[in-house]
């Protein structure tokens, strides 16, 4: 991927696991970009070059400034003009089917739960979307 690096931005309150992400996306090739609430994603997602987005759906980071949970970025990088048409991950603990479905409704086109994956295999599934595959839960499962 040298001449074609993907950039990733993840949207992510635990720090430790943000730190995780970047190291594995790093050594996997892509350009990482992190985010710890959920306005500073957005502020990010207006300033660079994006190519995927994985949102997690609890932001809950209010020492950060946070005030906005997964699924209103999502509504909203879903309705901005420069990011309606750039992919967007749910990655989150919830694996409850109304969760599925509220990221989906919200403009999700995939759905990882991290508690399912290491960060090398959150790569390898990142990796799949990138060749056009439709990753992780679905809301019609059971």
């Amino acid at each position: 991927m040298p001449d074609d690096k993907k950039t990733i931005l993840i949207i992510e309150d635990e720090n430790t696991l943000l730190d995780m992400y970047k190291i594995k996306f790093e050594a996997s090739g892509f350009n990482f970009l992190g985010a710890s609430t959920g306005e500073e994603g957005l502020k990010i997602a207006q300033t660079q070059s994006v190519d995927l987005f994985l949102v997690d759906l609890m932001l809950e980071n209010k020492t950060e400034g946070g005030m906005i949970d997964g699924y209103e970025v999502i509504k909203k990088l879903k309705g901005n003009e420069k990011t309606k048409d750039i992919k967007i991950c749910a990655l989150t603990n919830f694996d409850q089917d109304k969760n599925i479905k509220k990221a989906y409704d919200a403009g999700a086109n995939n759905y990882l739960v991290k508690s399912d994956l290491t960060p090398a295999e959150l790569v390898e599934k990142v990796k799949l979307i990138f060749s056009g595959q439709k990753v992780g839960r679905s809301p019609e499962e059971d």
